[in-house]
């Protein structure tokens, strides 16, 4: 039996939206077309692929059994054409990375402008997704590799991951803000105010409620940890800056903005809240060598920040 390729596609578009105009639609072909390709494949396999339930399609246990093949099919060429784009080397080929809105966005800008400045016939795509949903578009295909904080995809039996340095939270809130008024804020401080920040990984989530003052605790329980809650680091610092609300980010992720006195790190103020941002990609498979050259990079960049920041808090030392 030698089952077309493109047989196999149209199963899983019609699967996939239950609809035969929408499926019809999303391949860029005709009802009648999509129809006929379906019609043919039944006839190949001698049986329905789909029924009709409540006015929906749905496969049948044969289109079932196809479908696990067709997406096993699907994943092998999407393999393949990786490891071509592999052989096709640093200047020809593409990399395709997912990064999440908040601090991942805010590392890996300056890398991509390297990379690019050294390999600008590269094509590199940039997907910016929720965390949580980057290790299923990597799963998909849809990205080599991702960069997001490391607690949870580290979990994950099929990604292997390089873990960047660890960088200390600050709190940070609007030049003029009352908190940074104070000659020796203190943590409880803190908790006067609205707090914002993006949704937060459980380990993160528990770490945050255990500094809440027990007087304050249970009106945190009732509603929530965060007052406002964005995932994208520069709508939350523009949040920042027309409210009394205070967040806790890594510092490299603001320090243009307190280089330029619009928002200020509170001095005295340490939660003990370290972000652990790294590169990870599915084990089964190969990094390109635009692959690694980023992660490369990544690494140098990091690096560079880290060492920025003790070299800053030295000298703050050394003046007092």
């Amino acid at each position: 039996m030698n089952i077309e390729l493109r047989h196999l596609r149209h199963l899983s578009a019609l699967a996939e939206h239950a609809n035969f105009s929408r499926a019809a639609e999303a391949l860029h072909i005709t009802q009648p077309a999509l129809s006929r390709s379906i019609q043919a494949l039944e006839a190949q396999v001698g049986g329905p692929l789909f029924e009709r339930q409540r006015g929906a399609i749905e496969p049948t246990e044969l289109g079932r059994l196809l479908l696990r093949h067709a997406q096993a099919f699907e994943a092998s060429t999407q393999d393949l054409e990786h490891e071509i784009r592999l052989a096709r080397g640093l200047e020809l080929g593409e990399l395709r990375i997912g990064v999440g809105p908040f601090g991942g966005s805010a590392l890996i800008g300056p890398v991509v402008g390297r990379l690019n400045r050294l390999h600008p016939q590269l094509r590199v795509r940039l997907l910016v997704a929720p965390w949580q949903e980057l290790p299923e578009r990597a799963r998909a295909r849809d990205v080599d590799l991702i960069v997001l904080e490391l607690s949870e995809v580290e979990q994950l039996d099929d990604f292997a991951s390089r873990a960047l340095s660890a960088h200390q939270a600050v709190v940070v809130c609007r030049a003029g803000h009352p908190l940074a008024a104070l000659a020796s804020p203190r943590l409880d401080d803190l908790f006067d105010y609205p707090l914002a920040g993006p949704r937060l990984p459980p380990h993160a989530a528990r770490a945050l409620a255990a500094e809440v003052p027990e007087a304050q605790r249970a009106a945190m329980a009732r509603t929530g940890l965060l007052t406002l809650e964005c995932d994208s680091s520069s709508v939350l610092k523009s949040m920042l800056l027309e409210s009394d609300a205070v967040s806790m980010m890594p510092r490299f992720m603001v320090e243009a903005e307190v280089r330029a006195g619009q928002l200020v790190v509170v001095p005295g103020i340490a939660l003990g809240t370290r972000a652990r941002f790294g590169v990870a990609w599915l084990k089964r498979r190969t990094v390109s060598a635009a692959g690694e050259r980023f992660v490369g990079l990544l690494a140098e960049h990091d690096t560079a920040l880290s060492s920025g920041h003790q070299d800053t808090r030295a000298r703050r030392k050394k003046g007092r």
